[in-house]
């Protein structure tokens, strides 16, 4: 049996446990309430009659008496369920009582006549036929002069419509029963009452809620459920209705039918199977029980059909349950007890009401579904209260998150201010300075000099140039990045050749430094894109540069089994951890250690490697110390196959863009005037076109048919770039055509890079030109 029981799953045992849970709860309430139900013959009144001798059939009629025992079931011995009878009894007493007595009958039918002594002491048998007849407790009034001494004898004519029988007749005093029936009657009327009126006023809530969330289907079936259950157990203890009788027995048949259909929506709902074939099956076939009730009720004969009809009732509430058990079990611990308990409660309920309703038990006994519902009705609510209780958190949880990415998108934005400032700042400086170079060198060369002097400024110029062009294309990089329009073009990327390419770029400025840079020689070929790459290294190297007053930079590349540590060490100034948490920031520049540490630049060189590595998916790590130098690593995954393959330098043609026609249109003079010379020293045939107007008298004229190329700015007076090229081929629509601009805002770049047409960032050089020009007509340039 051990191991029967290991081969069993741990969550089927406790499901299994559960179960068994359940059911003793529902047999010690079962105990206590039929503890309840016999209460009477345990009492402490003077006079218990529980002999007596009973008749079917009304009053006048030929009676065969036959000797019965209180409480008395007429199903056990065969009699039917409803019907006229008479009972009699014989009480013997030593005197006759000088008070007041009562005669108290638990079980008696709201249409029945008591007599003492021939008097009538209790009359509703001739009550209208609008009277409902079902047992319900009586406290009946004794005058002292209807008792004497002797034998005195009791006749009580009844007529039931269900459950027929009588309860034991208890005599006294009416101050000694009073309370005792008081008692009995709160626990059999009033409380059953009570709760399913709270049980009804719930229901209706959590119908509210329902019509303002439709959605919540399982909430609306079991509310509706709930509320009707309540209603039909609170109209159990009355004893009329304004309506016939045969109506009012097919409406609490219906009203079963409807409970369990909504017991069976529930239990869909829950089990997410709502809008499957089976809500069909539910409706259809409550549909059908009702109408073949309402036959039934229309031929007298609706008891005789409850007898068959229940049970199918009962499997249909069986198999909803057991659904709605199979869900809720993922309920976590109390909710999910308490639901459970009450949904077994209704169905052990219903299986005790049929036979109680069909006489199988004692006229002791009573209807269980009125403590079944508010028990159900309590687990339920528990649950929607638990779904409140958990919406709260999570608003509150939400308003917490809203207010962490309130503080977190203030901190941003202050950071953000920060660094405009920090951004403005630089800019009036490191901006200012090579323009205020090129200016006054562009001054002196209006004078008479030599020409080593002239060839002397012309070389300042260029250098100041090329630091503006610099911090230019800082710029423009990094609202690229930010704006997505780069995408990465992965490939085998070799290494040395990108460390030839750097070394002889950035040796000339370490050595007026007086430091040494070295790159060690390496074999490793990476998978990167080859520009991006090359950018963050040269921004990686330049800054070590800049920042090394003593010592050296080192660029090394190190093999870590499928990857490659690309890693630049320098002995410089080093950084400190908040430095190091700073670094990677947009316009950040740390305070130099001294004059030879000094840092130049606008700040967004780390920002740029740091932007590029993610969009590569390249990690970035930085280890620095504070007076001793710095470490950047960049791990690239390893290429394997050997691409270092030597390769002709191409030579370029001195004239390549000889015997060509290329349209240039641009607003600004000076750039327009450039552009025309520079394509003219190409060997170009320029036309060029001060804007949309311009260039619409020159297609007019037939521009458009000889010409092989298309340069245009972005921004025109009178148009835009992407329009003009539209403009341009519709007329010649395999012309290639190439935007250049200067704009650096993001929604810009992303609809430039959205048009496909090709785009070259200003300020740019020749040769970045005559590289744009021929890779976007190779055939052609």
């Amino acid at each position: 049996m051990n191991d029967t029981l290991a081969r069993v799953p741990p969550h089927r045992l406790a499901g299994w446990a559960r179960l068994v849970l359940l059911l003793l709860v529902l047999c010690v309430a079962w105990a206590l309430l039929y503890g309840w139900s016999v209460r009477a013959e345990a009492q402490d009144a003077p006079q218990v009659l529980t002999l007596a001798e009973m008749a079917p059939g009304l009053p006048g009629s030929p009676a065969e008496w036959r000797a019965v025992t209180l409480p008395d079931t007429w199903a056990r011995h065969g009699l039917g369920r409803f019907g006229p009878a008479r009972y009699r009894a014989r009480l013997v007493l030593e005197a006759a009582p000088a008070e007041v007595w009562a005669l108290r009958i638990d079980r008696l039918s709201t249409r029945a006549d008591v007599r003492v002594n021939g008097a009538l002491v209790h009359g509703m048998l001739t009550a209208g036929p609008k009277a409902l007849r079902r047992p319900v407790p009586a406290l009946i009034a004794l005058p002292p002069t209807l008792l004497h001494a002797g034998e005195n004898l009791l006749e009580i004519d009844v007529d039931h419509g269900a459950r027929g029988g009588l309860s034991p007749l208890l005599l006294g005093p009416m101050e000694q029963l009073e309370g005792a029936f008081a008692a009995g009657y709160h626990l059999s009327v009033d409380q059953p009452r009570a709760l399913n009126i709270v049980s009804a006023g719930a229901c209706l809530v959590a119908l509210l809620v329902w019509w303002r969330r439709r959605s919540e289907v399982a909430l609306g079936s079991f509310a509706a459920l709930g509320l009707l259950a309540s209603l039909r157990n609170v109209s159990y203890s009355a004893v009329g209705s304004p309506l016939p009788l045969e109506l009012v027995d097919w409406m609490f048949f219906a009203t079963q039918v409807a409970s369990v259909v909504l017991v069976g929506l529930f239990a869909l709902a829950v089990a997410g199977r709502f809008d499957s074939r089976w809500r069909s099956v539910w409706l259809i076939g409550g549909a059908v029980m009702a109408v073949l009730g309402s036959v039934a009720a229309a031929g007298h004969w609706l008891q005789q059909a409850r007898a068959l009809l229940y049970p199918i009732l009962l499997l249909g509430l069986l198999v909803a349950l057991t659904l709605v058990w199979r869900t809720m079990r993922r309920l976590p611990g109390p909710t999910q007890l308490l639901l459970m308990l009450g949904m077994a409660a209704v169905f052990g309920a219903g299986v005790h009401d049929y036979f109680y309703q069909q006489g199988l038990t004692s006229v002791m006994d009573s209807y269980w579904m009125p403590y079944a519902v508010p028990l159900a009705v309590l687990g339920f609510t528990a649950m929607l209260v638990r779904r409140v209780v958990d919406a709260m958190h999570g608003v509150e949880v939400a308003n917490a998150a809203l207010e962490l990415r309130v503080r977190e998108r203030t901190e941003a934005l202050e950071q953000a201010n920060a660094a405009k400032g920090r951004f403005i700042a630089a800019a009036s400086h490191d901006l200012r300075q090579p323009v205020a170079s090129i200016g006054l060198l562009a001054g002196l060369l209006r004078e008479p000099m030599g020409e080593a002097r002239q060839r002397s400024l012309i070389e300042r110029i260029e250098q100041a140039t090329a630091a503006l062009e610099s911090l230019l294309k800082g710029l423009l990089d990094l609202s690229r990045l930010d704006a997505g329009t780069v995408q990465p073009r992965l490939a085998a990327v070799p290494l040395q050749p990108l460390f030839d390419a750097i070394a002889a770029h950035e040796a000339a400025g370490a050595r007026a430094r007086g430091i040494h840079l070295r790159f060690r020689p390496t074999g490793c070929v990476v998978v990167s894109d080859a520009l991006l790459l090359e950018q963050m290294l040269r921004n990686l190297v330049g800054n070590a540069v800049r920042c090394t007053a003593r010592g050296g930079v080192l660029v090394a590349a190190r093999r870590r089994g499928e990857h490659v540590l690309l890693q630049v060490w320098d002995s410089g100034v080093g950084m400190d951890e908040a430095q190091q948490a700073q670094a990677f920031e947009d316009f950040v520049q740390f305070e130099p250690a001294g004059a030879e540490g000094a840092v130049r630049g606008l700040g967004l060189g780390l920002a740029i490697v740091q932007r590029s590595a993610r969009l590569l998916g390249h990690a970035l790590t930085l280890r620095s110390q504070p007076g001793r130098g710095s470490c950047f690593t960049l791990e690239l995954p390893l290429e394997r196959r050997s691409l270092l393959r030597d390769a002709p330098a191409p030579v370029a043609p001195v004239r390549p863009l000889a015997g060509r026609c290329v349209l240039v249109v641009d607003d600004e003079p000076a750039v327009r005037e450039a552009l025309q010379w520079r394509l003219e020293a190409w060997g170009a045939q320029v036309r060029a076109y001060a804007g949309m107007s311009a260039l619409t008298e020159g297609l007019a004229g037939g521009a458009a048919d000889a010409a092989d190329l298309l340069i245009t700015d972005l921004r025109l007076p009178d148009g835009d770039g992407l329009e003009v090229v539209s403009r341009v081929q519709a007329l010649r629509p395999a012309l290639p055509a190439l935007v250049v601009t200067g704009n650096t805002l993001p929604a810009e770049l992303a609809r430039l890079a959205g048009s496909g047409v090709a785009v070259l960032n200003k300020p740019f050089r020749a040769e970045a030109l005559l590289a744009a020009l021929q890779a976007l007509a190779p055939r052609s340039v």
